[in-house]
């Protein structure tokens, strides 16, 4: 029987390949199609050797040796695994017509059984193989994705406020915050920006949606809004000073016509204060960003609201500005929403109004305490829930001027991560 089997293997071989080709080429799938005739032939060439040795010896190298080869080029091809599978099987449907035509009886039937047991642990390895490698590329893409993930998470960590430590130091003046990521990466940004000797900008951006896209935005408005980019400082050249602070309210104007709409599809809030750090003189403006809570040395309380809508509508209302002293002991809070709009595992909404009582009950304390006791208290409210959003705030409070170090203040920069 093997004799008989193996003449007939040997006789039709070219042929089956060459039907065999054709058919992968026409009637399985576009990806199929789109290779080339040649080889795609000279797979199925390759593929009927191996199944030669396999039904007439049992020997299964060269079938294991072809999966191994295969599998790597119908991986980088794109193809699924049920292309291949199906693939494998046209063999089938192509060579028992010619099986039942040359052989008869027991010879027949053993020599169909012996084809069967090919394919059948040829698809079976090959099915194995295709996942293993499958696991082990999403793997690898997973594993890389993690580093780039943690790269632009320390791109993002580097854009917070903590570059502040290398500036020029005011004593009447703390700063605190605390992020929060609730994912890898955010879609919150905010910082510190050294306008000239007198003036700092404080901003806080949240950008809609979580991880690699609002991110990237953030990025990008984190650069256009540095001092040398011209939207916070204006060059005159020829002019004493030589250069302009940009209010407030038209560095929202501009942003809102370079981030439109249309561009991100991201809804984009923020919050631009520009602080006079020798006389406490604030100008701010608010793009529907929460607002940030002004507490007085007397316990008492405001919201830094006035402002305009949201970035990237297009200029439909303009951005007022509001004008503000700021007193010794008095403090600014600037947060995101993720500080109220986020649930427990009971799902109860830890809400605005809780947000502001906590900051109620802990007006006296320092501003870094004050951020401190807020971002446990929602740790503790959250409990084993996870956050839905990225927490962010940032304290800044003004404090007392020694009269002998008013020309070389200093800024006390408290860091919480």
């Amino acid at each position: 029987m093997i004799q008989n089997l193996t003449e007939l293997l040997q006789k039709y071989g070219e042929q089956v390949a060459l039907q065999w080709a054709k058919h992968l080429h026409e009637n399985v799938s576009d990806h199929y199609a789109a290779r080339p005739f040649e080889e795609l032939l000279t797979t199925t060439s390759q593929s009927s050797r191996a199944n030669f040795d396999a039904i007439v010896y049992g020997d299964y190298s060269k079938v294991d040796a072809f999966i191994a080869k295969i599998c790597d080029l119908r991986l980088e091809g794109g193809f699924a695994l049920s292309e291949v599978q199906k693939a494998f099987e046209i063999y089938r449907q192509i060579l028992v017509p010619i099986l039942v035509k040359e052989l008869k009886g027991d010879t027949l039937l053993e020599a169909l059984q012996r084809l069967n047991d090919c394919l059948s642990r040829t698809i079976f390895a090959f099915s194995d193989y295709f996942l293993h490698m499958t696991n082990a590329r999403l793997i690898e893409k997973q594993k890389k994705l993690d580093e780039d993930l943690q790269a632009a998470a320390g791109i993002q960590q580097s854009l917070l406020p903590q570059k502040l430590a290398k500036q020029p130091k005011f004593e009447n003046l703390d700063i605190a915050w605390k992020f929060m990521p609730c994912e890898t990466i955010g879609g919150d940004i905010f910082n510190v920006i050294r306008l000239d000797e007198d003036h700092l900008g404080f901003y806080m951006i949240d950008v809609s949606g979580h991880g690699v896209p609002p991110a990237l935005v953030t990025f990008s408005i984190s650069q256009t809004l540095q001092p040398h980019m011209g939207y916070t400082i204006r060059k005159r050249p020829g002019l004493s000073p030589n250069y302009e602070i940009v209010p407030p309210g038209e560095v929202l104007k501009a942003l809102d016509s370079e981030y439109p709409w249309e561009r991100f599809e991201k809804f984009l809030t923020i919050i631009y204060l520009i602080l006079n750090i020798r006389n406490g003189h604030l100008i701010y403006s608010n793009a529907a960003h929460p607002p940030p809570i002004l507490v007085h040395a007397d316990g008492t309380t405001e919201l830094l609201e006035t402002g305009g809508t949201i970035i990237g509508l297009d200029g439909i209302l303009p951005f007022e500005e509001e004008e503000k002293i700021i007193s010794a002991g008095d403090k600014i809070i600037l947060y995101t929403d993720g500080v109220f709009e986020f649930t427990n595992e009971k799902m109860a909404l830890f809400g605005k109004e809780r947000f502001h009582a906590l900051v109620d009950s802990k007006n006296g304390l320092p501003i870094a305490n004050i951020l401190e006791e807020i971002v446990l208290e929602i740790q503790r409210f959250v409990g084993s829930a996870k956050l839905q959003d990225d927490v962010s705030i940032l304290g800044i409070e003004f404090k007392e001027r020694n009269a002998t170090t008013q020309h070389s203040p200093q800024i006390n920069l408290t860091i919480k991560d």
